[in-house]
C-alpha cells in the first residue's frame, strides 16, 4: 500500500499529524508512507521514523498534481484541506480522506464569541477523520526522533555543566502569540535556574537584550543559531519550557518535561493546546478568560487590533507560581 499524508504548514500543525502517521504504520506495517509539505518544513519530517519519503510542495499545483498521479497512491490523507491540498489530490488516489478544519465554527467564535467548537484536541479530530481506515489511537507517546546530526551537547551550548535548566520560546509566527518583552523580563527575573532562549533569527535581538540584562541567568541565547530540530534537542534536555502558542510548544509535548503555555489572542478552545498521549499533570495553561475581544483570530496578527494587547497582560506572579 502507498499512502500520502498532506499537511503544508506550519510547525505545530505538522508535528500534530505524527500520532496519525504512527497509527497508520502500526495498522499497515508494510505501507510506504509519503508526506507532502512546504519545502521549509521538510527537515522537520525527518523526526518521524515512519515517513519513508518527504516531498516538498513548491507552489506549483500542476507539477505537484502530476507527481501525485505518477506515484499511484492507494490512499491520500489530507489533513490540511484547503484549496491547494484539494487541487493537488482530487481524483488522484483510490481513497481520499480529508480533515474538517471547522473554520466556520472558528470564525463564529472569533467574530461573535459563540463557541460551537467540540471540546476535543485537533489530534483527536485527526483520528476521527481517519476512523474509516481502522486506525487505533495509541496511549503511548509517539517518538519524536531527533537525527544524530541535530543532537546538541548542552554542555557545549552553556559552556559548562548544568544539571537543570529551563527553555523559553521567544518567538511565534504572529506577534499577538508572542510573549511580550516586558513580560519576558518579569519571567526571567523570577527564574532561579539557568535559562536557554529559543527562537529563529527574528528573535535574536530580543534574546541578546535579555542575555545582556540577565547575564547570570540567561546562560545561552540560542535564537537564530540552531535549526528547528536542534532547538528540539535543547528542549528535550530542559526541565521546563515556557512558551506562547507556538510550534515549539507542540514539539515539547513529545518529551518528558513540563510545559507552561502562555496564551494571547488565540485560545486552547481551538484544540491546539499541548497534546499529551501520556498526560503530564504538571503542564500549566495560562490565559486571560473573560475578555470580550478574545479570541480575535484563529492564527494571529502583527499587532493587537484593539491596540491594548490585554490578552497578554498576565500577572507575573501567576507565571512564577507555575514555574515553581
Amino acid at each position: 500500500m502507498k499512502v500520502l499524508f498532506i499537511r503544508f504548514s506550519s510547525i505545530g500543525d505538522i508535528v500534530l499529524t505524527f500520532p496519525v502517521v504512527t497509527a497508520f504504520k502500526e495498522k499497515y506495517p508494510d505501507a510506504h508512507v509519503s508526506f507532502l509539505s512546504k519545502k521549509t518544513f521538510i527537515e522537520l519530517l525527518s523526526a518521524h521514523k515512519d515517513i519513508d519519503k518527504s516531498q516538498a510542495f513548491e507552489d506549483s499545483i500542476l507539477d505537484t498534481r502530476k507527481w501525485i498521479r505518477d506515484q499511484k497512491f492507494d490512499v491520500i490523507i489530507d489533513l490540511h484541506k484547503n484549496i491547494r491540498s484539494i487541487s493537488v489530490s482530487a481524483l488522484n488516489a483510490k481513497k481520499i480522506v480529508r480533515f474538517n478544519k471547522l473554520n466556520f465554527r472558528k470564525k463564529v467564535l472569533t467574530s461573535f464569541k459563540i463557541d460551537l467548537l467540540p471540546n476535543r484536541h485537533i489530534v483527536d479530530r485527526y483520528f476521527e477523520a481517519t476512523k474509516g481506515l481502522g486506525l487505533k489511537q495509541q496511549t503511548k507517546r509517539t517518538v519524536f526522533n531527533i537525527p544524530s546530526n541535530s543532537e546538541i551537547d548542552i554542555n557545549l551550548v552553556f559552556g559548562k555543566q548544568h544539571d537543570k535548566f529551563i527553555s523559553i520560546a521567544l518567538g511565534a509566527k504572529f506577534n499577538t502569540k508572542k510573549i511580550p518583552l516586558p513580560l519576558l523580563e518579569e519571567i526571567v527575573e523570577g527564574v532561579n535556574v539557568p535559562i536557554a532562549l529559543l527562537g529563529d533569527h527574528n528573535d535574536a535581538e530580543t534574546g541578546e537584550y535579555l542575555q545582556d540584562k540577565f547575564e547570570h541567568k540567561v546562560i545561552s541565547n540560542c535564537a537564530g543559531k540552531y535549526s528547528i530540530l536542534q532547538s528540539a534537542s535543547i528542549i528535550k534536555q530542559s526541565e521546563k519550557l515556557i512558551t506562547g502558542d507556538t510550534g515549539l510548544m507542540h514539539i515539547a509535548s513529545f518529551f518528558d518535561l513540563e510545559i507552561i503555555s502562555i496564551w494571547g489572542n488565540t485560545t486552547p478552545k481551538f484544540g491546539m493546546y499541548p497534546y499529551r498521549e501520556m498526560t503530564n499533570m504538571n503542564d500549566v495553561i495560562i490565559e486571560k478568560n473573560g475578555l470580550s475581544c478574545r479570541p480575535c483570530s484563529k492564527i494571529g496578527y502583527d499587532k493587537c487590533p484593539k491596540g491594548h494587547f490585554k490578552c497578554m497582560a498576565h500577572e507575573p506572579g501567576e507565571i512564577r507560581k507555575a514555574i515553581g
